[in-house]
């Protein structure tokens, strides 16, 4: 795989944006599902799941609009899940990195 430039600014923040439309989407799903009582009363887990992904999908958005270093970028979320799963894969990243001589594959 080819190495990874920076993403461009511009890109960030249409990414960004994007990823607030597609929750704003998922948002409003799941308030309709959850309006129907017999599908709230089946579903209650699952429609719990819409509010997290929500929630993620969010704080990636501020983490691409933000011009912090990716530590205090990382920092600022408040599921911890998530803050745990990206300085995971942050780490994991940059110790590739260093394995491959300066350059980023797109595999994970």
């Amino acid at each position: 795989m080819a190495p990874i430039d920076g993403v461009e600014p511009a890109l960030a923040l249409a990414l960004a944006d994007g990823l607030v439309e597609l929750t704003q989407s998922l948002s409003d799903l799941a308030f309709d599902l959850g309006g129907d009582p017999d599908t709230l009363r089946r579903h209650m887990h699952s429609l719990q799941a819409f509010d997290r992904i929500t929630q993620a999908q969010l704080a990636i958005a501020d983490v691409l609009r933000s011009t912090a270093p990716a530590e205090q970028r990382v920092a600022a979320i408040t599921l911890e899940s998530l803050a745990y799963d990206l300085t995971a894969k942050l780490q994991a990243y940059r110790d590739r990195q260093a394995e491959d001589s300066g350059s980023i594959t797109d595999d994970p």
